[in-house]
Order: C-alpha cells, then sequence, then structure tokens
C-alpha cells in the first residue's frame, strides 16, 4: 500500500455536555492514535487522518460527537458563448 491508497479525511469533533474529556485531553488523545489536530477550540476540534484511525481514536470516547467534513464545489455562473 502506497500513500496514494491512504485517503486522508477531516472531522469534526463537538463536545456535548459536561461529560467526557476536556478539548486538550481530547487533542493529545488523538495525535497519539496517528491523527493531526488542524484547529483546537474549547468545544470543537478539527482533526485530519485516515478513516482507520479517525475511527479508533474516536469510537470509545463518551462525550463528543464525530461529525464528518463535507465538502462542496461551487458552481462557475459565468456565462458561456457558443461560436
Amino acid at each position: 500500500m502506497n500513500m496514494t491508497d491512504i485517503t486522508s479525511q477531516q472531522v469534526i469533533l463537538r463536545k456535548e455536555g459536561l461529560a467526557g474529556p476536556s478539548s486538550s485531553e481530547m487533542a493529545e488523545k488523538v495525535g497519539r492514535a496517528g491523527a493531526v489536530v488542524i484547529d483546537e477550540k474549547p468545544s470543537t476540534l478539527l482533526i485530519e487522518g485516515d478513516e482507520e484511525t479517525l475511527r479508533s481514536a474516536t469510537e470509545s470516547v463518551t462525550g463528543w460527537k464525530t461529525i464528518p467534513m463535507k465538502r462542496y464545489s461551487i458552481p462557475d455562473t459565468r456565462k458561456k458563448i457558443n461560436w
């Protein structure tokens, strides 16, 4: 398997309620699992990694919700002239 076989994805982790680890504890946990923390706020983390890494880092954690990032392409709104 080479690097092009592994697709990296981003997910948002959002803290729900008072239960569960803090943002910095979660960042440390996902970092140890091999994911990269892109942005950290008190109740949200944006992390990136391959699907298996993200799943293993987040599946056993309570108090945090995993939200997959969706990418949208912006349509070209320029008028086209047919010659």
